[in-house]
């Protein structure tokens, strides 16, 4: 958004005539590292910082430490969004990720303040056990449903190694940081033991692996997420798409195309660099779904619209990082994957 009370807030989806049809403050953590990620790849930094720091000052706006911050903002009327009645540990970290990633570009200087208010809000999900839970019920509107982003899984290591390395750029307490590594530990248990049927949620797994460092346990686990990569892309070579989940819908998702392009790039071992050339059919199918405006839909095979912002940063870092990596090489991490 560039202008009005919500001008730097970033959308999630856009409708055709390119509205915003809700604004969301992980997708805005997310634009946040996006522009990070763009700094490091290009030379023009300077052009980047507005709206970086617009981004930032739309987030202290809407995060406080009293008001249950709202997972999604519509802009059109009221909305029952069930995702409004929770408080998402998984959302907060992609916001204090994107502030650090920034930061570390010198795109802004952090704001302390919301930094404070987002930990006040993780610091109420980490359970008795010292673990974050994926939500906190903050709301009686609509019933929050059981679904995979609403309980632990795997997926919170991408939560989780996020506020691990936002911990060395931004003044996280100590109770935060212990939560997040027992969270990440348990995570990579899972991982190897009941990974997602989800696929969005098992390449986030990855994703948050693959953006911890070079640490130690995310590298001890890579080889068996390498395995279930590479039978995801046996999948994927039988359908032309990455399936949506373990049952086949026959959704092709252009965010999870986007993903799994990424995570192929960076789990470059030989059970990924075999299947060369389905990446090169995803990555083409990628393509071919790029409005003349940009834009990407959310799913293919559909109507253009809705426009998915987070389907477009994806889609962008997976294909520049495909032009520069030989899948074969060895594992590398990445800190600003988004």
């Amino acid at each position: 958004m560039r202008a009005g009370a919500h001008s730097g807030g970033v959308a999630g989806a856009l409708d055709a005539d390119g509205r915003a049809r809700y604004l969301y403050p992980e997708i805005t953590g997310y634009y946040l590292q996006w522009l990070a990620s763009l700094a490091t790849r290009t030379s023009g930094g300077e052009a980047l910082t507005e709206p970086a720091e617009a981004a930032q000052r739309w987030l202290a706006a809407t995060i406080a430490e009293n008001d249950a911050p709202p997972t999604r903002v519509y802009l059109r009327g009221a909305d029952s969004d069930w995702r409004n009645s929770a408080v998402f540990c998984f959302d907060l970290a992609m916001a204090l990720r994107g502030l650090a990633a920034a930061a570390a570009q010198r795109l802004i200087d952090a704001d302390p303040k919301l930094v404070a208010a987002v930990c006040v809000w993780l610091d109420r999900l980490i359970a008795s056990d010292g673990e974050f839970d994926a939500c906190l019920v903050v709301s009686r509107g609509a019933a929050v449903p059981d679904r995979w982003s609403t309980r632990r899984g795997a997926f919170l290591a991408k939560a989780a190694s996020g506020l691990i390395v936002a911990s060395t750029l931004l003044p996280i307490p100590g109770r935060i940081l212990r939560a997040a590594k027992a969270t990440f530990a348990a995570s990579l248990q899972r991982a190897q033991q009941v990974p997602h049927d989800d696929t969005h949620a098992f390449l986030y797994t990855i994703e948050g692996v693959l953006a911890a460092g070079d640490d130690p346990h995310a590298r001890a686990v890579l080889p068996v997420l390498a395995r279930q990569f590479a039978s995801l892309l046996e999948r994927a070579d039988a359908t032309g798409y990455v399936p949506e989940s373990a049952i086949d819908r026959g959704v092709m998702r252009l965010d999870v195309i986007a993903q799994a392009l990424r995570v192929a790039t960076r789990l470059v071992v030989a059970e990924v660099g075999q299947r060369r050339p389905v990446l090169d059919r995803l990555e083409q199918t990628l393509i071919a779904n790029v409005q003349a405006n940009g834009a990407l839909p959310f799913a293919a095979r559909r109507e253009p619209t809705p426009w998915s912002v987070w389907a477009a940063m994806f889609s962008e870092q997976a294909l520049a990082w495909r032009q520069r990596v030989d899948l074969g090489a060895a594992a590398s991490f990445d800190p600003y994957l988004v």
